[in-house]
């Protein structure tokens, strides 16, 4: 004879049956909306390092801008860690304080900040009478008149770069001129001073 089961007991049946499949439901949406956000975060993550303006190929891929040589200007370059726009000005004119041609193309709100992984447009400078020399003189150099002797006096608006430039065609050797002369702040110099310039 089967068992005879009562309403009350089907109703509680029913009512737990309802119960754990909407806990699952719910389990369910929870999941689907947490990898719905991994999925957003991953995304946002990718857009913020590579940036709006990297050139998508195809599959989706980054494609690699090769940095422009500096004989074949007008081009591209994409900013490295620690770079600055005086650094790579410097790079490209051999001149850092260029820098502003480089802000001005690429129409940076501040000079100053730079992101790694940015593509910045470097822009061909037109050739100046102070670069090629006056007439066609040779003793001009783009940090002003060269200079040929062992010594120098300082004039006013000069620095070490510039003195280390027009002397030596490169900014950069500046501490050899520090060294020589036992500067303690390079970034001190004064005008009527007299440097030994090692040769």
């Amino acid at each position: 004879m089967p068992r005879k089961v009562n309403k009350a007991s089907e109703d509680t049946i029913l009512q737990q049956l309802q119960k754990e499949l909407h806990l699952e439901k719910a389990n369910l949406n929870f999941v689907i909306g947490a990898l719905i956000v991994v999925i957003a975060g991953i995304l946002i993550f990718n857009y913020v390092k590579r940036g709006p303006d990297a050139e998508i190929g195809p599959a989706g891929k980054t494609e690699t801008i090769e940095d422009v040589k500096v004989e074949n200007l007008p081009g591209k370059y994409t900013v490295k860690e620690g770079d600055t726009l005086f650094d790579i000005a410097q790079k490209y004119y051999a001149d850092g304080y260029k820098y502003s041609e480089i802000s001005t193309t690429n129409k940076l709100e501040n000079p100053d900040v730079l992101e790694v992984g940015q593509v910045l447009d470097i822009p061909k400078l037109e050739a100046s009478a102070e670069s090629t020399g006056t007439g066609g003189s040779t003793n001009l150099t783009i940090w002003g008149e060269k200079i040929s002797g062992e010594t120098y006096t300082v004039a006013e608006g000069d620095w070490l770069s510039t003195i280390a430039g027009r002397a030596y065609g490169d900014p950069t050797v500046y501490t050899q001129i520090v060294e020589a002369n036992n500067i303690a702040n390079p970034d001190v110099i004064e005008v009527g001073q007299t440097l030994k310039l090692p040769r």
